[in-house]
């Protein structure tokens, strides 16, 4: 080869290498900002209807129209779709200048009169009629610190500690007198997470962790004594109130190692003479809310945890002596759960009409549906079975003996991440599948999650005669129908998911693929966000969008995740910038069999951080394009931990890092964590208590620390300084053993910032992309930009 041929060919290489026309700059980031997930919040309008169902046939929910909000009524029994209300006249009753302005809280239904109440832009509530237009203020809601007895005549309150009722008429009294600080009613937690937001607002709230009887007799409840607990502190060294001297917290936070650990302490109160009843619960905690009551008021029926995260339980509780019975008891070698997924709803239903209980068990290996004798706690058959998961009871009527429900791997040779909408009878016999669209088919559950969520309505009607369906794939944008629940047959579609402002902004939808497992054996399935004008024959730089913790899923299924997703964020953004950006739904993660999940239990990370290299390097042979010797990661909360953990344990794969709020030890983290990561252990059997100086074998493993002297990239680790989810002195405690090892990294602290600032903090996400841009592709981030949102938490 002749020299001019050698630099030619040279010089040839080096462009392909680089993957990039130019120098990014500002207008590069601007595009990137246009499709990051905050941005696109909102822009894909009518994505899901939110039926909220006046009887058997009749719901309204409400649209995006191209003038504002619009309001629909649908009859399902003659297949019609009409305005709620004519916006011009209920505005002139209401005396508004802008029509479209109109927002509805609620609709009800009586005497066949539709009355709406509608929420006034300077405040209050009216409530108008919507067969004359006739509108009124609505009646005063209940005290902000109170919480309203069903029928209205009492609410509860707390006050210093303590227990009050205020009657209707404004009359108070006391309930209890033995609450104490750190040992109160109606207080928030310390480990709720969210203590802090709490102090510092001072608002009144309603009591915490109380709940009404139907008939307003009793108040059930919970408090946690802490009084024991060790402080745990937490410093505002920026002070919001405009005062200059640091602010200090001092919260109850057990860690592993303490011998003192919050107690909890379950009761009921009769508030006719104040009898107190304490529930014995053993070592166990209820779960939030009531799953039913008696129809004669007595009994209530919750779910309860103990064991550390190993054992659950269906609990009848009597609230006349507080006594109670485990109906159905379960134990396990590892995490118990009401549903696959953690942050979803429970799938437990107790039918007291006809004195029976659904159960959600993965004691074959899957997750399936139980029916039990309610009184004897008698199991009388499998409702499901098979390879293939139960994700969600959706609907249960039992007088049709029905039970609605999502599940997902049923259908061979589909996504087994797909949910599906299918009916079976109580009876028993096979389950019928409703929603047959090769699709991701979203059809919620009634029951809140552990998470927030914007859906106040019901995909039910309440005689499970119809259903709101709505499906999508990465690819292609939502369609809703209403289906029948009998037979799934298409009544009538609702909405066409508008996407039109997602691509103008300039979005474009991933692609989905599956790959195998660092076994070689089990398939696994990944999210690819592409560069514009991506190239086989070019090599573009690779980022794993990782968070891979054991509780839930990752790559998304439907559009609108694909969109605007949960975490981590920004993935079409960095594919903007000149990144090629994976997510993989590794084993360890939920979505599929107790094995599955079961292979990251006691280190959920090693073998996932495996897996994610494992499919990277087939999804470059497969695809091209895939520079391996440029590979970055990064991720929040347990993906912060993840993202540090890779290029730590790692080094010769992983090439730069960005580990934002990571959880990096957990000796030094809050107490609790068992039932993800397993029981600690010394190594020799012993499965006792760590003391503060010990730490457990199995945790030593998983402390990132260790591997600090493996590090050769480029790391950046991020936290704020009032994130109660992943404690800031975890990371701290990383950054220390790097320096012990002289390692060179990035250490960012944002303050004030709360554990959600991934989500919406602009100059964060604009340090998320200098640091690849500058490390990973190799260029030099543009100066002076402002990602255009006032940065916080």
């Amino acid at each position: 080869m002749s020299a001019v041929r050698f630099r030619l060919a040279a010089l040839a290489a080096v462009l392909v290498h680089a993957g990039s026309a130019g120098a990014v700059d500002a207008a590069d980031y601007a595009r990137a900002e246009r499709v990051l997930d905050s941005s696109l919040a909102g822009a894909l309008r009518n994505a899901y209807v939110d039926a909220h169902w006046l009887d058997g046939r009749r719901f309204w929910y409400r649209r995006s129209g191209a003038d504002g909000a619009e309001y629909v009524l649908v009859d399902a029994a003659r297949g019609t779709r009409a305005p709620l209300f004519d916006r011009a006249r209920l505005a002139a009753a209401l005396g508004a200048a802008d029509a479209a302005a109109i927002e509805v809280s609620a609709v009800e239904s009586g005497d066949g009169v539709l009355q709406a109440e509608i929420r006034r832009s300077g405040g209050g509530t009216m409530r108008c009629r919507l067969d004359r237009y006739a509108c009124a203020p609505a009646a005063p809601p209940a005290a902000a610190d109170a919480l309203p007895a069903p029928d209205g005549r009492r609410e509860a309150f707390a006050r210093d500690g303590d227990l009050w009722l205020r009657e209707r008429g404004g009359a108070e009294r006391r309930l209890t007198s033995d609450g104490a600080p750190h040992f109160a009613y109606g207080k928030l937690p310390d480990t709720s997470l969210a203590s802090v937001p709490a102090l510092r607002s001072k608002a009144a709230l309603p009591p915490v962790g109380m709940l009404w009887s139907p008939d307003g007799r009793r108040l059930l409840g919970t408090r946690v004594d802490e009084r024991a607990v060790a402080p745990y502190p937490f410093v505002e060294w920026v002070p919001q109130d405009g005062s200059f001297r640091p602010i200090a917290y001092s919260l109850r936070i057990p860690l592993l190692g303490d011998a003192a650990q919050p107690v909890p302490e379950a009761f009921v109160i009769d508030v006719t003479d104040g009898t107190k009843h304490v529930i014995d619960a053993g070592d166990g905690t209820f779960a939030d809310g009531v799953l039913a009551w008696s129809a004669d008021g007595r009994k209530a029926y919750r779910l309860l945890q103990g064991e550390r995260g190993r054992r659950l339980s269906l609990a009848e509780i009597d609230l006349a002596d507080g006594r109670l019975r485990r109906v159905v008891d379960e134990t396990a070698t590892t995490a118990m759960r009401p549903n696959n997924l953690l942050y979803s709803p429970a799938n437990a239903r107790v039918l007291t009409a006809t004195g029976e209980a659904i159960w959600f068990s993965e004691r074959s290996g899957w997750g399936h549906l139980y029916l039990y004798d309610l009184a004897s706690g008698r199991l009388k058959r499998a409702l499901t079975r098979g390879d293939w998961l139960v994700r969600d009871v959706v609907h249960v009527d039992a007088r049709q003996r029905t039970v609605w429900f999502t599940a997902s791997g049923r259908e061979k040779g589909r996504d087994p991440y797909y949910r599906h909408l299918y009916r079976v009878s109580l009876d028993g016999g096979e389950p019928v599948l409703l929603t047959p669209e090769d699709a991701e088919h979203e059809v919620e559950s009634p029951l809140p999650g552990i998470l927030p969520s914007p859906r106040t309505g019901t995909a039910f009607s309440p005689d499970g005669r119809y259903f709101v369906d709505t499906y999508s794939t990465v690819a292609a944008p939502p369609v809703t129908l209403l289906r029948d629940g009998r037979d799934g047959r298409v009544v009538m579609k609702l909405e066409d998911a508008d996407a039109a402002a997602v691509r103008a902004a300039g979005w474009r939808p991933p692609e989905r693929v599956s790959a195998k497992s660092a076994d070689g054996r089990t398939d696994l399935y990944a999210v690819v966000y592409r560069p514009p004008g991506f190239r086989r024959d070019r090599a573009y730089p690779v980022i794993d969008a990782f968070y891979g913790g054991p509780q839930m899923l990752n790559a998304p299924r439907s559009y609108a995740e694909a969109v605007a997703t949960f975490n981590p964020v920004s993935r079409a953004s960095l594919a903007e910038l000149g990144f090629v950006v994976v997510t993989i739904d590794a084993r360890g993660t939920r979505g599929r069999s107790r094995a599955f999940a079961d292979v990251g239990y006691g280190n959920f990370a090693d073998p996932q951080i495996d897996d994610h290299i494992a499919v990277i390097r087939q999804l470059a042979a497969r695809y091209g394009g895939f520079d391996l010797d440029r590979v970055g990661v990064y991720g929040h909360s347990f993906g912060g931990y993840t993202s540090a953990r890779a290029i730590l344990s790692h080094p010769e794969f992983y090439k730069v890092a960005v580990s934002s709020a990571g959880p990096h030890n957990y000796q030094g983290f809050y107490d609790g964590l068992e039932g993800l990561l397993g029981e600690p252990d010394y190594g020799d059997g012993r499965r006792v208590r760590p003391t503060p100086q010990s730490v457990p074998a199995n945790f030593k493993a998983m402390d990132n620390a260790t591997l600090a002297p493996n590090l050769r990239g480029r790391l950046m680790l991020v936290y704020g300084d009032m994130d109660e989810n992943a404690l800031p002195a975890v990371t701290l405690q990383l950054a220390d053993a790097l320096i012990k090892a002289n390692k060179r990294f990035d250490l960012v602290y944002l303050p004030n910032r709360t554990h959600g600032y991934f989500r919406t903090d602009r100059y964060y996400t604009r340090l998320l992309w200098d640091h690849f841009v500058e490390h990973l592709l190799g260029e030099r981030p543009p100066q002076d930009v402002d990602l255009g949102r006032k940065a916080g938490p």
